[in-house]
């Protein structure tokens, strides 16, 4: 499982070794991953990702709902996720389970 889950984190530019690492499945079939990292009281949603032929039928948001459940257990007064906000469908996708802009983050290219 462990290759699958890097090969659908690598879509996203990330690794196993962030974070706390989600999977859901069915069977044996691996629908989507998610990486939870937690320190010292904060809480990041450091990548989600579901396998293409199982997106809109709930595997990322069921993925978030664990996510949430974790850091609410570790006493984590947020969740945070970082986005680009050129995406829409994400940035909708996490406005529908109530995440609201807190930050802005400016970048600058080199």
């Amino acid at each position: 499982m462990n290759e699958k889950a890097e090969s659908l984190l690598s879509l996203c530019g990330a690794t196993l070794r962030e974070g706390t690492v989600l999977v859901a499945q069915q069977e044996d079939e691996l629908l989507g991953v998610a990486v939870l990292r937690l320190h010292a009281g904060e809480a990041e949603i450091v990548a989600l990702v579901t396998d293409p032929n199982h997106r809109h039928r709930g595997v990322g948001r069921l993925l978030v709902l664990e996510m949430s459940r974790r850091a609410r257990l570790a006493g984590c007064p947020r969740l945070r996720v970082r986005i680009s906000k050129t995406d829409d469908g994400v940035v909708g996708f996490f406005r529908g389970l109530g995440f609201d802009d807190t930050h802005l983050a400016l970048d600058l290219l080199l």
